[in-house]
């Protein structure tokens, strides 16, 4: 547990010398980790529509609606461009 605690104490003090733009792909690199980590692989998306669902239905409640979640995910490709 106390190597994973000085993990998190490293990439706390990375964020503090970063711009926000560089924590941003710093986090959404964090993000593709946590779903290659899960399995994700671009080849296995043969219905972008059923990926989305899955996402979807990960996600709480909480998050908008479905169409703010799709947009969101449009605009999440379109800036990787």
């Amino acid at each position: 547990m106390g190597t994973a605690i000085n993990y998190k104490k490293q990439i706390i003090d990375l964020t503090k010398e970063l711009t926000e733009d560089k924590v941003k792909e710093l986090i959404s690199f964090g993000h593709f980790l946590k779903a290659k980590q899960e399995g994700f692989s671009y080849s296995q998306v043969t219905d972008s529509a059923a990926y989305v669902r899955k996402l979807r239905s990960k996600e709480s409640p909480k998050s908008g609606s479905e169409k703010n979640f799709i947009q969101e995910i449009m605009e999440w490709q379109k800036s990787d461009s």
